[in-house]
């Protein structure tokens, strides 16, 4: 990061992303050229009302996130394989109880994510005849970049182990481990799941360690004295990812970085509604600028997923105030991720994808349900730092569009691969109403990392 950038406030620094953002287009010259780097976000389980709720609370107003200002703008199918009728926008808006028919799971959504298949839910890139499905992680690879995932929770858990993992059933959480660790070609894998911590951040009496989030006792133990002969680096403590994320020239080329905490960063802390966080785990934001760090070291680029994993928990609990602190979380993430490119790459180079592997809670305003005058009542701003008046209407995923918020090389290509077009969409969430499918984010990231690189310098093919 530059000094100028450097001693500016978060505000300051913040404004001017905005700004510098906004003034972005995307010229042909620009359109044709592949990126050096590719970062996908995914906030798993927010739909555009959990964005909303989000921005209500952090600003007071919609239109406030540095995504918000993305040259492009879409929203995004999840359905799997297990629907065969996809999304149908009439049904969606004619029929409450339509969003909860048949939809994806976070295995399915990121293998399709991942992959460009669709396939059948808890599948993790793996076919309907268990064939191994490639990533994007592993093309990434093969090209000679670094790749890298990272999340809020397990990173064994279905969307950050998904990013090379294959597996018939996303629950093996031991045999997906040893695969990320003894397996694959990642470089960097960082999240939850310490078998040695509860989700209080506390640490636990030997006898209650659960090591399956990490590849099982033996594995955690080569990890911990660096014996799984894979070059592993492993860090766990907060100091260790705050002192990373400063360090923009590690000396280790891999590593494994576990918070300590079981399951989730902050989401299954005792207690109710927002504060009094765990003190010992890292943000999301500081795991990804950690993450880039190791990754950016590789002249060729990288790939690197970033999950806020534990949207999607929230929501299955219906917990609007936690569901909207793991969104600020998420934010927050994105923004490091903003300011990075500006500081120490540049959009001709790196390709933002922002986006949600489904909606999970089916989250409306406080006036809408089935047996309303308003059934897709959109949630109430109640002013910043206030919760908005919201309400859940399951405790399960359902079939509504996501948000797809995308800016650098190959991002006008998802324009060319538009579905079709959600009027009603369009008109509650303002954008175009326009929509692409989950599976059309591999497609365009395979053509970013394959595609030549354009440099101020001269053109740079990759390997």
């Amino acid at each position: 990061m530059s000094r100028t950038i450097q001693n500016l406030s978060k505000r300051q620094r913040f404004s001017l992303l905005l700004l510098a953002i906004t003034s972005i287009s995307i010229s042909p010259i620009a359109s044709a050229a592949g990126a050096k780097n590719v970062i996908l976000m995914i906030s798993d389980g927010a739909g555009f009302n959990t964005f909303d709720c989000a921005s209500y609370y952090q600003h007071g107003e919609l239109g406030k996130q540095v995504y918000d200002k993305f040259p492009i703008r879409l929203g995004c199918t999840t359905y799997s394989a297990d629907n065969p009728n996809g999304y149908e926008p009439d049904k969606f808006w004619s029929k409450f109880e339509y969003a909860r028919k048949e939809p994806t799971d976070s295995a399915a959504a990121a293998t399709a994510l991942y992959t460009g298949v669709k396939t059948e839910n808890g599948r993790l890139c793996t076919d309907s005849e268990g064939e191994k499905l490639l990533t994007i992680a592993e093309i990434a690879d093969s090209l000679g970049k670094s790749t890298g995932t990272v999340s809020s929770v397990m990173f064994s858990h279905a969307t950050p182990a998904a990013v090379w993992a294959h597996n018939d059933s996303r629950n093996e959480y031991e045999e997906i481990a040893k695969e990320m660790i003894c397996d694959s070609g990642l470089d960097v894998i960082m999240g939850c799941g310490h078998p040695r911590y509860n989700n209080n951040g506390k640490l636990l009496p030997m006898d209650d360690w659960e090591n399956e989030y990490c590849g099982g006792k033996d594995l955690f133990n080569d990890i911990l004295t660096a014996s799984t002969k894979r070059g592993w680096t492993f860090i766990e403590s907060k100091h260790d990812f705050l002192a990373l994320a400063a360090n923009s020239d590690p000396v280790f080329d891999r590593l494994i970085g576990v918070a300590q905490c079981h399951e989730t960063l902050q989401y299954n802390r005792t207690g109710e509604g927002m504060g009094k966080l765990n003190e010992n785990v890292p943000s999301l934001s500081t795991m990804s600028e950690a993450a880039i760090n190791v990754l950016a070291k590789d002249e060729d680029g990288f790939f690197l997923m970033i999950e806020g994993g534990a949207v999607d928990w929230a929501g299955h609990d219906n917990n609007l105030a936690r569901i909207i602190e793991e969104q600020i979380d998420f934010n927050t993430a994105v923004e490091a991720v903003v300011e990075w490119v500006h500081t120490d790459s540049s959009w001709k180079e790196t390709l933002l994808i922002i986006t949600a592997d489904h909606e999970t809670g089916q989250l409306w305003g406080p006036k809408a349900g089935p047996k309303n005058q308003t059934p897709f009542n959109l949630p109430q701003n109640n002013g910043a730092g206030n919760l908005p008046g919201a309400r859940f209407f399951s405790g399960e995923h359902t079939n509504a569009l996501v948000p797809l918020y995308v800016i650098g090389p190959r991002a006008d290509v998802f324009q060319s691969l538009v579905d079709g077009k959600d009027t009603k969409a369009a008109s509650a969430w303002d954008f175009s109403g326009r929509y692409v499918d989950n599976a059309d984010v591999f497609k365009v990231m395979k053509e970013a990392v394959k595609a030549p690189v354009k440099t101020n310098a001269a053109t740079v093919h990759q390997k």
